[in-house]
């Protein structure tokens, strides 16, 4: 009996280790990030929570210095797009082998930090589909024609192999079309599909696809960052149809200057908003919209703007995600009707966030941003994020529950 006893606990201590181990070893992997950005010429900087080192194989050096002497640096794996990418093993205290982490070696970078609230207008690819509903026709049956053929997300793009672009000439093909099937071309997830529908007559003799559309979109948010060349990046998330949940193909897009007109401050359950509005026309035009993607939107300034942007905002260093430190941190914004900085707190870096958009989770500590606003509200997103005179992200998102906590983008992955 005894023996029976020894073993089974012998065996229950086994097991118990076992998944300390496992749920150690898998933390420890966590808190190492897959890949790092090192300028060159420099060691890399590791701000983590674990005790690890790393063993450098090769010098970090450019990929144009690797280019000519390519054949010493055994640890290079590869030249991409003109950075040299290396691969580095990451060991415990300096002696056990954890984990190799892809390091890319890139020249020193600094943009303009600028957390302007600025005005954003696009119009989409083609005219986006909302929703398909029952149409009344001229006797009195409701008729859904568009059902099961276009769906919510489409674009349509053409209607009889004429292009389509606006609301307002889709309406026109429809009608000029009357009773005859409309051959319409969709853009579906990135393929192109043609589809019939029938339009109904109505008993107002007007003919219905019964389906919802949109070809534009406007709303506020915050500049990020702009280069010297004038290339901006803002919002750090992509703009998505508050319908569909996709993100919007946009054809063309501009931003423009727009006045603060109130702050909805946020509350546990309901985050709050800037209400503003947005001056359209060449005198207010700030710059083009080149592309919306999940990391944000990105362009380029208009030349007059950019002068003027340049001789007023401060350049910082880019940090990079092993740079950061939990620890205290500041938005830059200019909500208050000046830019200034607001105190934060940086609680966590996730490197393995399954949403890159929130990399990094903070809560607000300055009081004027709370009496300002309450925390983070709709509006702020893009709000450049700087620890030790570096631009480290940008602010994403709020928590519904809590205003004064947020989440950020990596400013890395705004770069990509």
């Amino acid at each position: 009996m005894r023996f029976f006893c020894a073993r089974f606990y012998k065996n229950v201590v086994v097991i118990y280790c076992s998944i300390v181990f496992c749920f150690s070893y898998t933390t420890l992997l966590e808190a190492i990030p897959d890949h790092i950005y090192v300028c060159e010429g420099k060691a890399p900087e590791l701000n983590l929570r674990v005790p690890v080192r790393i063993e450098q194989k090769a010098l970090l050096k450019s990929a144009a210095a690797l280019q000519e002497q390519r054949a010493q640096e055994e640890a290079v794996t590869a030249v991409k797009n003109g950075i040299a990418e290396q691969i580095i093993t990451c060991k415990l205290f300096g002696i056990i082998p954890i984990k190799e982490v892809k390091v890319s070696v890139i020249s020193a970078q600094s943009v303009y930090a600028s957390g302007r609230v600025i005005g954003i207008y696009g119009q989409t690819d083609g005219v986006l589909v909302l929703k398909t509903s029952e149409v009344l026709d001229e006797e009195g049956t409701l008729i859904s024609p568009a059902e099961n053929k276009v769906l919510p997300g489409d674009y349509i793009c053409a209607a009889n192999g004429v292009p389509i672009g606006t609301k307002e000439e889709l309406i026109e093909a429809v009608q000029q079309n009357e009773k005859e099937k409309l051959v319409l071309t969709l853009e579906r997830k990135g393929k192109s599909i043609d589809v019939a529908v029938k339009p109904v007559c109505t008993q107002e003799n007007k003919y219905l696809l019964g389906i919802w559309v949109k070809d534009d979109m406007a709303g506020i948010g915050t500049m990020t960052y702009y280069t010297r060349e004038g290339n901006f990046g803002a919002l750090g998330h992509g703009i998505g149809d508050g319908e569909t949940g996709e993100l919007l193909t946009i054809a063309e897009g501009r931003l423009y200057n727009m006045r603060l007109l109130g702050i909805q401050k946020g509350e546990n359950g309901a985050p709050g908003e800037l209400e503003g509005i947005i001056y359209y026309g060449s005198e207010n035009y700030l710059g083009s919209i080149r592309t919306n993607s999940s990391m944000g939107i990105y362009g380029e300034l208009d030349e007059k703007c950019l002068a003027g942007y340049k001789a007023l905002d401060e350049c910082f260093e880019i940090g990079y995600m092993q740079q950061i430190v939990c620890d205290k941190a500041y938005i830059l914004s200019d909500i208050s009707g000046e830019t200034a900085y607001y105190e934060i707190s940086i609680d966590s870096v996730n490197y393995q966030a399954t949403d890159t958009n929130k990399g990094i989770q903070f809560h607000v500590d300055d009081p004027k941003l709370l009496e300002l606003t309450g925390g983070i509200v709709q509006g702020m997103s893009g709000s450049p994020i700087i620890q030790d005179g570096r631009i480290i992200g940008a602010v994403t998102h709020v928590l519904v529950n809590d205003p004064k906590r947020g989440y950020g983008i990596f400013i890395e992955n705004m770069l990509q």
